[in-house]
């Protein structure tokens, strides 16, 4: 490995010395007295790379074209191959198997479309709040069968230890146990906020645009990738997860 040189004059004369407000290796150079932090190597992505960070922002996939100067077909072949290879199943690590007595999910819908707004997708999802993780997903119809596939998608070691709360939706209270269920809009703030967030940060789901989902499969799989993005996410920032 080569010595650590100083970036005002060069000298390898380099000692530690303390860390930064930020909690970063500091260093001095005995030569000039300076003070200064290792500098990271630049970060070089793949035209790839670059692709999957987009899909999870506001672009539009012909706005990813532009940014990347690819063509659609170029682009779309990825991004199919992309969502053929994503698993099914959200990861949320260590969560089910976490030695604590009882957890907190928070279960809301949010309304999508596909092709026109006739044809509405709803969104159901479940948040433990510690975490933040996305436990549990379906993609569906507003009815109590969608209610209960949302159920049944969260890890069933994870649904027998948690209390769930939702909002006065009459589908949840037929699904979910009554001793474990709190029902009240008041009860879901996490779940709310993490709403507003897949709305704004995936351009399929704005009320008022032209980057809407024209297919069905389309739809769920763009939804399942930003799920999964955000899911590992926090795992990759909380290495007790």
């Amino acid at each position: 490995m080569e010595p650590l040189e100083c970036p005002h004059c060069r000298s390898t004369k380099v000692v530690k010395n303390g860390l930064t407000y930020y909690g970063k290796q500091n260093h001095r150079c005995r030569h000039c007295k300076r003070q200064f932090v290792e500098r990271q190597p630049k970060k070089v992505f793949t035209t790839e790379q670059v692709m999957e960070h987009l899909l999870v922002e506001r672009v539009s996939l012909r706005g990813i074209c532009r940014v990347l100067s690819v063509s659609m077909g170029w682009l779309t072949a990825r991004v199919q191959r992309l969502w053929a290879e994503q698993a099914y199943d959200l990861p949320i690590g260590k969560l089910s198997a976490a030695q604590i007595k009882l957890f907190a999910i928070e279960a809301d819908e949010m309304w999508s479309f596909v092709g026109n707004k006739t044809v509405q997708q709803w969104i159901w999802l479940a948040i433990e709040r510690r975490t933040g993780l996305v436990v549990g997903y379906y993609i569906g119809d507003r009815s109590e069968k969608s209610a209960r596939y949302l159920w049944l998608s969260i890890d069933p070691a994870l649904r027998a230890k948690s209390l769930f709360f939702s909002d006065d939706w009459d589908a949840y209270g037929a699904v979910i146990p009554a001793g474990q269920h709190t029902r009240g809009k008041a009860d879901t703030p996490i779940i709310e906020r993490f709403n507003n967030t897949l709305r704004q940060r995936c351009s399929r789901l704005v009320g008022k645009t032209l980057s809407f989902s024209k297919s069905v499969e389309n739809h769920y799989q763009a939804i399942l990738f930003f799920l999964r993005h955000h899911n590992l996410a926090i795992l990759t920032t909380d290495p007790s997860l």
